[in-house]
């Protein structure tokens, strides 16, 4: 199949997923959530994209369900056209420290073509900390510090690896980052102006994006920062004093995310600010994949860069 017949191939596409507060009051329960992962998995693949996610497999099956989707569409028979667009592994995982691959080596071996889990090194200027981390243990400051730098250097290496974002969903607290996780996702695609296509169809996080890129008012809840004072006892400790992953700030996120009008993602992501405005607030899950898709498509098709 040539790249014409597959219009994404080559892409690489980060899935940020998740469910939210409210999502269960908007329709999308847990299973939901889930399904809607797939649903998005299944386009993306139909089009030749790639997939990528910054979490090992979950207890609640959806990752196991995705690679049986993409074990489902590998060719039976290797492609030897020298004309074809290389195309990375179909699904990909990127961990975090200190979490571990829920897979084994020979099983990765065997599934090499398909699946690749890799974990994401510490940031240069926390590694120092990491034997005190992992003595001290999850309930001390110094691991919370340290396994929210790496949640930091993980979104870093998605937005970096990726050729666009999808965010859906997110929960607006409990992250064991310096921002909820959809957040900084996010705000790293608004500042590296890599594609991005949201939606608030499953509310929590996204909608709180949406509501300042609309230029609506901050509420009290956006991006509580509970590790704030541990980020502030830690700087004397870095390397790198003026590293701006050191810095927690939530009203300098809102305010980034109130730079990015509809006409700014418009440039970027190959929608119309029409578009993304529907893309925004569409409660139609196959509504939001096909406009995604159609922003990417318009990408390709009239030559813009994406590269990751």
């Amino acid at each position: 199949m040539n790249s014409l017949e597959r219009p994404l191939a080559g892409y690489l596409i980060n899935l940020s997923v998740s469910e939210s507060e409210d999502s269960s009051a908007r329709g999308f329960p847990e299973w939901q959530v889930n399904r809607v992962t797939l649903q998005l998995v299944a386009a993306l693949f139909g089009q030749g994209a790639s997939v990528v996610f910054g979490h090992d497999w979950r207890d609640d099956g959806v990752m196991e369900a995705v690679f049986a989707f993409a074990r489902a569409m590998q060719p039976s028979l290797p492609v030897s056209s020298t004309d074809l667009v290389p195309e990375p592994t179909p699904l990909q995982n990127l961990l975090p420290w200190p979490d571990i691959r829920y897979l084994k080596q020979p099983e990765l071996d065997r599934l090499d073509s398909t699946l690749s889990v890799k974990e994401v090194e510490l940031p240069t200027d926390v590694r120092h900390l990491e034997v005190e981390a992992r003595q001290g243990g999850p309930d001390t400051d110094i691991y919370r510090y340290v396994r929210a730098r790496a949640l930091t250097a993980l979104r870093h290496r998605l937005t970096e690896k990726s050729h666009a974002r999808i965010c859906l969903g997110g929960r607006r607290s409990g992250s064991q980052g310096r921002y909820p996780g959809i957040i900084e996702e996010a705000l790293l695609s608004v500042r590296q102006r890599k594609p991005i296509f949201i939606s608030c169809a499953l509310g929590g996080a996204t909608r709180q994006i949406i509501d300042a890129i609309e230029g609506r008012q901050m509420p009290e809840d956006f991006c509580p920062t509970p590790l704030q004072g541990v980020y502030t006892r830690f700087q004397n400790r870095q390397l790198d004093a003026v590293n701006p992953d050191c810095i927690v700030d939530r009203i300098g996120v809102w305010n980034e995310f109130s730079s990015s009008q509809p006409r700014v993602l418009a440039n970027i992501n190959g929608l119309s600010q029409q578009e993304n405005e529907e893309l925004f607030h569409t409660p139609v899950i196959d509504r939001v994949i096909e406009l995604a898709l159609t922003g990417l498509s318009r990408l390709r098709s009239r030559g813009d860069s994406i590269s990751a």
